[in-house]
């Protein structure tokens, strides 16, 4: 009885995998005739026969479904998402490959891989140029998303993003590259090209070189790449601040001067995000009445109002002993002393001017 089911079984495996290579078969045939949806449509149905099917089998069906995505994009095609599509088609061909050992494809895809990146980034090169900056952003977001070891391209991105206003998007980013604790520091390398003797950047030291060797570049420099840091979690404060969500905020600017108690600019900006929280109990003071109740919260406001203008002025103080030539930080400062009648603070500081 267990050999019949054994048989039979071996039997539908035998059936469905004569099933999947007609099915490649067909698809392939579509995809010569060039009818790119109706090659996709016939792979993506017979997918779940993958499983069992033959190591061979299994390459030529991601090979071949990375094959069409590529050539959607080359049509302008919704060209970003077909070629993330198609990197990750060869990606589990490779997964796949690895695992069987049976390298039939592997070298291909991993150039097709890169021959993509290439494509992509230059794309999003012309989009900037073009000032299509939101196009630019998707476009290396899509480039992180193939190869998250790659953070510069997910800052990139979020640049980009930021320079288009799509402040959702930009926020998205800066709080990935947040998290993954990104800070943009390394080497930069250069040579100057002979024929255009324009300085080009590479992506390595390797690279560089190899085309001073070959004779096509020339005068190689390298440059220090400072930390991004600051400017990262200046932008992701703002953008909480412009949510309205000045509790995130308030954790970023003091997370910037725990990690440089020196750096002057998260000092005046805690200052007026408290200010910024003083005014928001203002406004809700200002809709109360005359109840003995609203008269209670009335009271409970105003004392909070007062812990964030004792707040500013810490953070406002802490400020202009780190940098008493900062005008910025005096004036406001100025400002708060003579609003609040502190004549003795006001003219102390007035006096140092």
């Amino acid at each position: 009885m267990k050999n019949k089911i054994l048989i039979l079984v071996l039997f539908f495996i035998s059936i469905k995998a004569v099933s999947q290579k007609e099915q490649i078969k067909n698809a392939q045939n579509e995809f010569k005739s060039d009818n790119l949806k109706v090659a996709l449509d016939i792979l993506t149905k017979s997918e779940y026969l993958i499983i069992n099917a033959e190591d061979a089998d299994k390459s030529e069906f991601y090979s071949l479904k990375a094959e069409i995505f590529r050539a959607f994009a080359d049509k302008n095609i919704a060209v970003t998402t077909n070629l993330s599509a198609a990197v990750t088609s060869y990606q589990q061909l490779i997964k796949e490959e690895l695992l069987t050992g049976n390298l039939i494809y592997i070298v291909k895809a991993r150039e097709a891989i890169d021959a993509i990146k290439k494509d992509l980034e230059n794309r999003a090169t012309t989009d900037i140029k073009n000032a299509k900056y939101r196009d630019g952003a998707t476009k290396m977001y899509a480039l992180y998303a193939m190869d998250k070891k790659d953070a510069d391209n997910l800052y990139y991105s979020t640049s980009y993003f930021m320079m288009a206003k799509d402040y959702e998007a930009a926020l998205r980013n800066y709080k990935e590259l947040e998290n993954i604790n990104y800070t943009g520091k390394g080497v930069a390398y250069y040579a100057v090209n002979k024929k255009t003797k324009i300085e080009e950047e590479f992506a390595s030291a390797m690279y560089r070189d190899a085309s001073v060797n070959a004779g096509e570049y020339e005068k190689p420099r390298n440059a220090k790449i400072e930390s991004k840091r600051t400017e990262i979690c200046r932008n992701l404060a703002y953008l909480y601040t412009e949510k309205g969500d000045l509790v995130a905020a308030e954790v970023i600017y003091k997370k910037m001067i725990a990690f440089n108690p020196n750096f002057i600019e998260p000092y005046l900006d805690l200052a007026y995000l408290n200010l910024d929280k003083k005014k928001l109990l203002e406004d809700q003071m200002n809709t109360l009445g005359t109840s003995a109740k609203e008269m209670q919260i009335y009271d409970a406001l105003k004392l909070k109002t007062e812990g964030f203008i004792k707040e500013a002025l810490f953070y406002l103080k802490a400020g202009n002993a780190l940098a008493p030539d900062n005008d910025k930080i005096t004036d406001l400062l100025l400002k708060l002393y003579r609003a609040l009648d502190l004549t003795s603070e006001y003219n102390t500081l007035k006096a140092k001017i």
